[in-house]
């Protein structure tokens, strides 16, 4: 009678063991996944005529939360973020590059053509996309909350010709909230130009 009390009992426990690492793994994984971050970014690139040579070019930026949680842009600056090989000023950071004219068929277009190249280049533009969100201190003060889209751009004199802009935005988690995309656009922009702009590389 008491071995197979003690049976029961010991089975019970083992069940109930097993149920409760059950319930707490799914409770972490969706707590984990409920906490996690994740933003999109969108441009659309618009220019009007400047001077015989120069078009005003504004990059649209639409930033939105995918997430369940907040996204916080990196408050430094000068720089946002920094690694061997890039050095990223701004948590809503726009870096502009002229493709040179010339090129042979099949060369590539692309921001990072050889491994550590170093980023951005001297001639690259570089802009704060979130400029107008730093506060008293210096400091970029700028958030999304979970379903929000939020519209942010940088203007440019920019002579005719192809170019590469490349979007990071940097969240407050360093380099676990870092997005970027890659778009092609060509001065003067067509008349109706969209978001779907083709995006070379990088990640949402």
């Amino acid at each position: 009678m008491w071995v197979s009390l003690a049976d029961a009992v010991s089975k019970w426990a083992t069940t109930l063991a097993i149920v409760g690492t059950g319930m707490w793994a799914v409770f972490h994984f969706y707590l984990r996944r409920e906490s996690q971050t994740a933003l999109t970014i969108d441009m659309t690139a618009t220019s009007v005529e400047y001077s015989d040579s120069l078009y005003l070019v504004n990059f649209d930026v639409c930033l939105t939360n995918k997430g369940q949680v907040a996204v916080r842009a990196e408050r430094k600056i000068w720089p946002a973020y920094k690694d061997a090989d890039e050095c990223i000023d701004y948590g809503g950071d726009v870096l502009i590059r002229r493709i040179p004219p010339g090129l042979t068929a099949n060369h590539p277009a692309s921001w990072f053509i050889e491994d550590h190249q170093h980023s951005p280049q001297p001639n690259d533009l570089e802009g704060d996309l979130l400029r107008i969100f730093r506060n008293g201190d210096g400091f970029t003060d700028f958030w999304i909350e979970p379903g929000e889209l939020y519209h942010v751009s940088s203007a440019y004199a920019l002579e005719r010709g192809s170019y590469l802009v490349m979007v990071t935005f940097i969240g407050n988690r360093g380099a676990e909230e870092f997005w970027r995309r890659v778009f092609l656009v060509q001065v003067p922009t067509p008349a109706k130009s969209s978001g779907s702009e083709p995006s070379l590389g990088g990640h949402d």
